[in-house]
């Protein structure tokens, strides 16, 4: 019974807290913000197609199969699609993950790439430094900044301040200019042509190949691809999740975030009890017949804490980074989407992964419970329970 209670005031808690909107959301299978528009606000879209024309003053999270951004943006970019056009005639800062992005515009600030072609056009601008890990790299454009990364192959035909990239395959070609060290970790024998530009010191680090047997060096990559977009598809359905749940309980998703931030210790003891304990409890309850139905409604209730604990502790890591460059209040969708895909990042860390998660879980699940026990106790004071 007291299950059946917990979970009522958890209902009467979530209705009772009116939404607020602090963002434009689009969403359809194909959406365009026309050369003429001017969004005065962060947006965030959803569809097949996504294509910036017009003007956008804050931030912009896009998620397609296709994105194509030539307008000007006022703030971050975040990318998620299959294939991407980046060519914002301004734009502080990008970060984009995919299988194939297209870099042809002016990034003011950082440019971070994560996926399989990743190309930055003799066109393209960025004014600090660049981050890559994917496939094949190439570089025709203009860097003010260094180029940092993990790639498989790399081609050098631009410009830039220092390099330290580690690929199996490097090609810097005679009309690269390179402000700085060359620092390169390569598998192959990296291949510089005569006329390329380096005023630092040059360092190849040669690492050997490690025996491998033919069938799995065969299937490794097709394996990789496979975790990789079954990652991808969680990240959006979570995103998807977590923007709907800061649109319809707002004022919830504050009082969780500062939970976790005033009461962190208590919200790591809460969700280690809670983590342990609401199993025991079901398997008790599913061991008579009476409480069997409560014991269901206690595992369901425990998958949606484990499910939406890592979306608050998103919220805090991404307000905590956002702080750092931005004074006053922060919104909460901008900081769910930087700090979800901070996790998403670390999730292809093998043993950082492991241990990111065992806290996100506990410090998550805990904060939902202690957030939510003190929201029952002020309505119970206000006799709104």
């Amino acid at each position: 019974m007291k299950c059946m209670n917990c979970f009522l005031c958890v209902f009467v808690a979530a209705v009772l807290i009116s939404p607020a909107y602090a963002l434009v959301i689009m969403r359809d299978q194909t959406v365009e913000v026309a050369a003429d528009q001017i969004i005065d606000d962060d947006l965030v879209a959803f569809g097949n197609v996504i294509d910036v024309k017009g003007t956008v003053t804050g931030n912009v999270c896009a998620f397609a199969q296709t994105v194509n951004v030539s307008g000007d943006i006022g703030g971050l970019l975040v990318i998620g699609a299959a294939s991407s056009n980046i060519g914002a005639k301004s734009v502080q800062t990008v970060w984009a993950a995919g299988s194939n992005l297209f870099v042809s515009g002016n990034v003011s600030k950082n440019l971070i790439l994560a996926g399989g072609t990743l190309d930055i056009d003799k066109n393209a601008r960025v004014g600090k430094d660049v981050r890559v890990y994917g496939g094949n790299f190439m570089v025709r454009g203009e860097i003010l900044g260094s180029i940092k990364g993990g790639v498989r192959k790399f081609t050098m035909a631009g410009k830039s301040g220092k390099v330290k990239i580690k690929a199996d395959k490097t090609h810097i070609e005679s009309t690269a200019v390179i402000s700085g060290d060359l620092d390169l970790t390569s598998t192959d024998e990296p291949k510089i042509d005569e006329g390329a530009a380096i005023t630092g010191d040059v360092s190849i680090r040669a690492i050997e190949p490690e025996g491998t047997e033919p069938f799995f060096f065969a299937f490794a990559p097709m394996l990789a691809f496979l975790v990789a977009a079954i990652k991808f598809v969680v990240l959006i359905s979570k995103i998807i999740v977590g923007v709907l749940l800061i649109a319809l309980f707002q004022k919830y998703v504050r009082r969780i975030a500062d939970t976790l931030f005033k009461e962190t210790w208590k919200s790591l003891g809460w969700g280690f009890l809670g983590v342990i304990v609401i199993p025991i409890a079901a398997i008790v309850l599913f061991g008579t017949l009476v409480g069997y139905p409560l014991g269901l409604l206690a595992i369901y209730m425990y998958s949606v804490l484990l499910y939406v604990s890592s979306i608050f502790i998103a919220v805090v890591i991404g307000e905590k980074i956002v702080q750092l460059f931005k004074k006053g209040a922060v919104s909460l969708y901008l900081s769910f989407i930087i700090g979800i895909l901070i996790l998403f990042i670390v999730g292809f860390i093998p043993v950082l992964n492991f241990l990111v998660r065992i806290f996100v879980v506990l410090f998550g699940f805990g904060a939902v419970m202690l957030g939510t026990w003190h929201l029952v106790r002020e309505m119970r004071g206000k006799e709104l329970l």
